[in-house]
């Protein structure tokens, strides 16, 4: 079954369409940005976790859009993996390219259907034993290193928009919702590999709108 869905978004992607038609042709087309804000829900090792997610994008073409996703979160949890550990704490990162293809585009309502490529970091630390380490703002104290995964991250997805505030797409603020399923590929330090892949479900705020100016009339 996942395999079956996976083959299936691919599918939709190489199948889109990278022309444009122009319905006025006396017109440059315009180009759009968009920038999302959200709170995202997953599983784990079993465990609830929550975090934060931005994603990026941009749109060469009218209805497909490519750019940068990054998710982040944390969690103290009991299983040890029979390491010696005090208190276990997990920092997950999931970082990406995202391609997204909108099926739907009117002017209260966007779908988009995405596949993020990328890597997941699912870092096992000791919170009862710190490192210190040096930044640009001082002396910083995280978790000691334990162990730490690394795995190829391949996440076909779901987003619908829904339009709360309009500035004429100059731009536009959306609430926007995040379904996804995560596949992740590759060895594990600790746990097991399909205690990494899962659901995601993500809400938020969108930002989005064109990137350049009115279009002009071409001589």
């Amino acid at each position: 079954m996942k395999k079956s869905v996976v083959f299936i978004i691919l599918v939709l992607f190489l199948s889109v369409s990278y022309g444009q038609t122009n319905n006025n042709l006396n017109q440059k087309p315009k180009h759009e940005a968009s920038i999302d804000f959200a709170t995202f829900y997953t599983s784990i090792l079993n465990k609830d976790l929550y975090g934060y997610n931005i994603d990026v994008k941009y749109y060469p073409f009218k209805n497909l859009a490519t750019g940068f996703s990054f998710s982040i979160a944390q969690k103290k949890i009991d299983d040890t993996f029979s390491f010696s550990i005090g208190q276990p704490i997990v920092n997950y990162y999931e970082i990406g390219w995202v391609n997204q293809y909108d099926i739907l585009q009117n002017e209260k309502i966007r779908i988009g259907l995405n596949l993020n490529n990328g890597i997941v970091i699912s870092r096992l630390g000791d919170n009862d034993d710190k490192d210190r380490y040096w930044t640009k703002y001082g002396y910083q104290y995280r978790s000691k290193e334990i162990a730490t995964n690394y795995f190829y991250l391949l996440e076909p997805g779901i987003d619908a928009s829904f339009r709360l505030f309009s500035n004429k797409h100059y731009p536009d603020i959306y609430l926007t919702t995040k379904a996804k399923y995560r596949f992740v590929f590759g060895d594990s330090k600790y746990g097991q590999l399909n205690d990494f892949s899962n659901g995601y479900f993500g809400i938020g705020i969108s930002i989005i709108g064109f990137t350049d100016h009115e279009s002009q009339k071409t001589k």
